[in-house]
């Protein structure tokens, strides 16, 4: 793909009068009449006569509506379980997809050689040539590997079996735990977000997204398996704790694929409490069909179902996120 070209992900363009005033988080009646009081541009009209707006409007309306900004600095947030099967994918996609929707400059970065993050957001992972290998270790500058798209706030670095070499190669290299830290700074002052998706495994690379990002992202399924999981995950930070003296600004457990009416998902959710209480998120993530669907087709779930119980959740998930929990933002 020549470096000109915007990859695919928005296709049209344009939002809705519904969309748009959901990702402005104001009703839409709301935003009718703050038009109609010249409080807020007149929006553009299609051959139809229906309101329709551009992503590039997200940021002009929320200053003319003296919306605060979503994030103060930039926030490198880390999408990680030890314990594969849990969404963190899908999620991470649309959780990324969406804050780039409101307006927030957002780079993805897929970490995984299966380049599952790059496929959730419909891009084909197999015909980008270049990956964080040619960054990390051959030295290229991440311009160079950076891939825009039509979402204007959206940038993404993808994934595929370009970058399965990159543990072994590390491991050869001096400071090789800091790389990825040292290489985010070059682009960091370009971006408001960067979303990490790491492989679900213990291993150099995924150190360095650890010891790269301010706020770690837990999801879990509602199993035992899954608790089993996060505790080798903080035995894992207790050790990076103590040999890199390095301690995560805030940490975020959020339930997936939740199920009330099931009575070991109640239980899983007591024990989280029970345990994990003070990194524990209110907001689940409810079972969905509309999110695997989503992610069967290359989609974040706010293109392929915008008003879905999972887009609500993820949705109330970046709430709590920025406003509840104080990551940078005090609401």
């Amino acid at each position: 793909m020549p470096l000109t070209d915007k990859a695919r992900i928005i296709g049209e363009g344009a939002y809705s009068l519904s969309t748009f005033s959901s990702i402005l988080g104001i009703p839409r009646q709301e935003l009718i009449e703050k038009e109609k009081q010249g409080l807020l541009p007149p929006a553009q009209r299609n051959a139809r006569r229906e309101r329709f707006y551009r992503p590039d409007d997200v940021k002009l309306y929320r200053t003319r509506l003296g919306l605060p900004p979503i994030t103060k600095s930039v926030r490198k947030q880390l999408f990680l379980n030890f314990k594969g099967g849990t969404g963190k994918s899908s999620v991470s996609a649309s959780y990324g997809f969406r804050l780039a929707q409101m307006g927030v400059k957002t780079l993805m970065i897929d970490l995984d050689p299966q380049g599952h993050l790059t496929q959730c957001l419909g891009l084909d992972s197999s015909q980008y040539a270049k990956t964080l290998f040619n960054a990390l270790i051959d030295k290229e500058g991440l311009e160079k590997i950076i891939i825009h798209t039509d979402l204007p706030t959206l940038d993404v670095i993808p994934a595929n079996l370009n970058l399965s070499p990159v543990e072994l190669s590390l491991f050869a290299m001096n400071s090789r735990e800091f790389r990825l830290k040292r290489l985010l700074s070059t682009v960091e002052h370009e971006y408001e977000l960067m979303v990490i998706d790491a492989s679900p495994s213990i291993g150099l690379l995924n150190l360095n997204a650890i010891l790269a990002s301010n706020d770690l992202l837990i999801p879990v399924l509602a199993d035992f398996l899954s608790y089993h999981g996060l505790k080798i995950l903080f035995e894992t930070l207790s050790t990076i704790e103590e040999d890199f003296s390095f301690v995560f600004e805030n940490i975020f457990i959020f339930l997936n694929r939740y199920n009330e009416s099931h009575r070991i998902c109640r239980r899983s959710k007591a024990a989280l409490e029970k345990h994990y209480n003070e990194y524990l998120l209110q907001t689940v993530i409810r079972q969905d069909t509309k999110i695997a669907e989503a992610t069967s087709r290359g989609s974040p779930i706010f293109r392929f179902a915008p008003s879905s119980k999972g887009a609500t959740d993820i949705q109330d998930l970046i709430k709590e996120i920025f406003q509840l929990k104080g990551a940078d933002n005090d609401g």
